[in-house]
């Protein structure tokens, strides 16, 4: 049986995100720009802009936080809209079939990336909120979902449980009341981002899943999985192992993808290069807020959007082999 159409209808945003408490959204956001700018072979000439003024000048202070100021943008406490596109290198124009030397003028894939960015414990609470009603309007129009999960936070994965739960429970009710959507999945693609690679103690644990064969570490995606399995098992709360079945069942599983991320990368010395035992990218500044070490170093942060981008535009932007 053939899948339910992805496709979002016409301006109708493509993405949307969500996540726990403290699971990196903005500064994702932040560093998506960096990523795209620095991006090489296959992924080169990705850019990204603001679809309005307040985008735009959020878009801008965002980048100057990170890059100029060395800090990270504080955690959200209000809805905040962020209306951006991001726009591909333009591809090949098709042949015109009655004159085989022409072409049809190349056209730039776009994908439309609204961001309603809600605090992180907005799930987390059971009373009704205009904010928690426009999030999940949001998870329901896209078609591209990114869900981020911070696996350093102990403790907190009470928390991200509940509000994994219920967002799927509201979106679901929304989505799967009717008959639609017959075989009881959600049409959307998703993709599940484990932040904060970049902590010692995250790299420690991903030890046996990273490619120390590139300039710096990385897990490749086809560990990603294997890898997110392994942190919420060694967790000790309950729940910590139904959060990959939530994602799993509510999904299908040809439209889930797995990356580990870092907003900020590990720190690389200017002269040494990176070096294991001195990893962290991240200064604690006595009475004030945590700065960048060094240089920003995006790992994973436009990948999802681009992978989105080609599962939700085959035609435009050509499917992922």
């Amino acid at each position: 049986m053939a899948l339910p159409s992805p496709n979002p209808t016409p301006h109708e945003p493509d993405i949307a995100m969500w996540g726990g408490v403290g699971s990196g959204k903005t500064a994702f956001l932040a560093s998506l720009s960096v990523a795209l700018n620095r991006a090489e072979g296959a992924n080169e000439g990705w850019r990204i802009i603001g679809a309005d003024d307040v985008s735009n000048s959020e878009l801008t202070r965002l980048r100057t936080n990170l890059l100029e100021h060395r800090i990270f943008p504080r955690p959200t406490d209000v809805l905040t809209s962020y209306n951006w596109l991001v726009i591909g290198p333009p591809t090949r124009g098709r042949r015109v079939w009655w004159a085989p030397w022409k072409r049809h003028p190349a056209r730039a894939p776009k994908i439309t990336f609204s961001f309603l960015d809600g605090p992180g414990g907005l799930f987390g609470k059971s009373e009704y909120s205009v904010s928690k009603e426009e999030l999940i309007k949001s998870l329901v129009k896209s078609r591209g979902l990114i869900y981020l999960f911070d696996p350093d936070r102990r403790g907190q994965i009470s928390d991200a449980f509940k509000n994994l739960d219920v967002a799927l429970r509201e979106v679901e009710s929304q989505m799967l009341g009717d008959d639609k959507y017959l075989d009881g999945k959600l049409p959307h693609y998703i993709a599940v981002c484990i932040t904060k690679y970049d902590e010692p103690n995250i790299l420690r644990l991903a030890e046996e899943y990273t490619d120390h064969g590139l300039e710096l570490p990385r897990v490749p995606d086809d560990q990603a999985r294997d890898f997110f399995r392994e942190v919420l098992a060694r967790d000790l709360d309950q729940n910590a192992g139904i959060i990959m079945r939530l994602l799993e069942a509510s999904f299908h599983e040809s439209r889930i993808k797995y990356f580990v991320t870092s907003s900020i990368g590990m720190y690389a010395d200017p002269d040494k290069g990176f070096d294991p035992d001195d990893p962290s990218n991240i200064i604690d500044v006595p009475g004030q807020d945590q700065k960048i070490r060094g240089a920003v170093h995006p790992i994973n942060i436009m990948e999802p959007v681009i992978w989105l981008g080609r599962m939700l535009y085959p035609k435009t932007m050509g499917r992922e082999r």
